[in-house]
């Protein structure tokens, strides 16, 4: 691959499907060193490619939102190479040796969208980084778990890869009667669609900083296939993530261990963006499956082995 004026690394996605895409960017901005980078993503997750790269300027912005007008490649994008890792669909727009899509999800596969990435720019002679667990941990922070804290996430950005909630109860009050202290932890979209436990203590992080800071802390996390765990297991946080329709072998958080119902039509879909599983009745039961005891077990024994720093 010939050497670009500027690179633009650039992602459309939520929290967990940006994290699967980081030790792509990480790739990209190795290959071309000295080469001005820029980023486009969401606000919220501009702090994990600021020591990649830098904002995009006006008239690169100006361009990528150009590519979709039909007039062809844009005259701010030459000789610049966008980067976009994203999962099934490439967007429509004009076709440009300048553009790289990365294709995160093959139908009838169960690849981790990280692998498939790796095997995108190893296609374009790119090197993938394999220390990017230990540079992430590096740039952002590693697991020094403080006190007695286990952080329950009740909530996924489907709700039908969500656990029941009177089960994390249940489960809270054992963490509790172990000696630890259970904290729930509510996204925007938890607080949007008033997702609460009944009694306990929550919190709200008000940034992925912070996000990151709170999970650093805790003993261990339990929650489902969702981006706040996907960070966990990038910080090297132990924890346990419940999966139902969705498979481990392509979403699970790095490091952490899953639980499932063990049912033989599970996983049913690579992708969570739309409905699925239209003949199950819901909540569904490779997730209502799960029980209590198997979740409980798992972190049980996590606490076992990773003492908390007084």
């Amino acid at each position: 691959m010939k050497t670009p004026d500027k690179i633009v690394l650039e992602h459309a996605g939520a929290l967990g499907d940006f994290l699967l895409a980081w030790p792509a960017f990480l790739s990209i901005s190795r290959q071309f060193p000295g080469v001005p980078a820029y980023f486009a993503v969401r606000p919220s997750l501009a702090r994990f490619l600021s020591p990649l790269a830098s904002p995009c300027p006006p008239d690169i912005r100006r361009g990528l939102d150009a590519r979709f007008h039909d007039n062809g490649w844009p005259d701010a994008l030459k000789n610049v190479l966008v980067v976009r890792p994203g999962l099934a669909i490439r967007p429509e727009m004009t076709d440009s040796p300048d553009f790289v899509f990365l294709h995160g999800v093959v139908p009838g596969r169960w690849d981790s969208p990280r692998d498939l990435y790796r095997q995108g720019l190893a296609r374009r002679g790119i090197a993938f980084a394999e220390d990017w667990r230990e540079t992430f941990q590096v740039l952002f922070g590693r697991s020094r778990p403080i006190g007695d804290t286990v952080l329950l996430f009740p909530g996924a950005g489907h709700t039908d890869k969500c656990w029941a909630m009177d089960h994390f109860e249940a489960l809270a009050g054992l963490i509790a009667t172990y000696g630890c202290k259970p904290v729930f932890v509510l996204g925007p979209a938890e607080l949007e669609r008033c997702v609460a436990p009944k009694t306990g203590e929550t919190l709200s992080p008000p940034s992925t900083e912070a996000l990151s800071q709170a999970l650093c802390a805790a003993r261990c996390v339990v929650g489902p296939d969702c981006g706040p765990l996907h960070l966990a297991g990038m910080h090297g946080v132990p924890g346990v993530a419940i999966f139902g329709p969705t498979a481990p072998d392509q979403w699970g958080p790095d490091g952490l261990a899953v639980v499932t119902a063990g049912l033989p039509c599970s996983p049913c879909t690579g992708m969570t963006s739309g409905e699925f599983a239209a003949n199950c009745l819901r909540p569904l039961s490779c997730l209502t499956g799960v029980s209590i005891a198997a979740v409980w077990e798992r972190v049980q024994d996590l606490l076992s082995r990773s003492p908390a720093r007084r």
